[in-house]
């Protein structure tokens, strides 16, 4: 396959909103094309590198492990928020466009001629037009540089929420009251209902893929809420009320519309709007019965 990789380019500043990366106050932005010709197989990461290596030393973008475990390496690929080193170069072709342009032909020419069998093997066997894969920054980030963006208001919002286990002193003792075990140990069935929340990699999909987010309204995000949700469903935690509290803020909970696009994308297969939702359900259920 030969697909060429697209990238929005742009100088420090840029907007934070979805689908602008125009020039800012400090420079000029362009789209630059490149073609490779890759393995199916291959990560879209991987062609980045290539390029990089290869082609365009100064593209810039962000990656760290390469494995789908930190998130650094978020951005929009076809339009959709995703990985790029846990998505291939199939994977995209499957979404992408072609390089040729121009109208659909919807029924056939009165004048086209029958083709013939040899004819029609030797379109079959010619080589198809590339996919055009189309990379740009995430949307709802101040874009840095080409696909890089700034993610520090995403992590300060998670941040100013406590994101760490605040236990409850409750450590488990002997009938004359000596300390039996210093640790604070969860049962299975407890470990499961936050298991999956812990996998989060805080890589932005999710805020992106959000229309109240990326829309720029009040609204501290998916990634934030989730991440609390985590906490307050931990059997060890004792900051519930106070976590609670600060979800109730005008642009906490209230803000959620329940679009439910934020879990669409998720690289770990959260549901975020689901978990959101269920929360949401339950926290009112609970404040109705006092």
């Amino acid at each position: 396959m030969a697909p060429v990789s697209r990238r929005a380019a742009s100088t420090l500043g840029g907007s934070p909103v979805a689908g602008s990366f125009g020039a800012s106050a400090t420079g000029r932005s362009w789209v630059q094309d490149y073609t490779v010709t890759v393995n199916p197989q291959t990560t879209v990461l991987d062609c980045l590198l290539d390029i990089k290596r290869r082609i365009d030393p100064t593209l810039a973008f962000r990656y760290s492990c390469g494995h789908g475990m930190c998130g650094s390496d978020a951005v929009s690929i076809n339009g959709t928020p995703s990985l790029l080193c846990k998505t291939t170069v199939a994977q995209a072709a499957a979404t992408a466009r072609t390089t040729t342009g121009g109208f659909i032909r919807t029924g056939s020419a009165p004048s086209a001629k029958p083709v013939s069998p040899t004819d029609a093997a030797a379109s079959a066997s010619a080589p198809s037009d590339p996919p055009v894969i189309d990379l740009a920054p995430i949307p709802a980030f101040t874009v840095q540089r080409d696909l890089i963006v700034d993610m520090e208001p995403m992590l300060d919002q998670i941040r100013a929420l406590q994101p760490y286990l605040e236990a409850r002193d409750e450590l488990l003792k002997t009938k004359d009251g000596k300390i039996n075990v210093l640790e604070y140990l969860q049962s299975p069935a407890e470990l499961r209902k936050i298991e999956q929340l812990s996998t989060c990699l805080a890589c932005g999909v999710c805020e992106s893929s959000c229309p109240v987010f990326v829309g720029g309204d009040a609204f501290i995000g998916p990634a934030a809420i989730v991440n609390q949700i985590r906490f307050i469903d931990d059997s060890r935690d004792g900051l519930t009320k106070e976590r609670l509290e600060a979800l109730g803020e005008s642009d906490g909970l209230s803000a959620c519309q329940s679009v439910r696009a934020c879990g669409l994308n998720c690289p770990q297969g959260i549901d975020v709007g689901e978990v959101i939702w269920q929360f949401i359900q339950r926290t009112q259920t609970e404040r109705q019965e006092g």
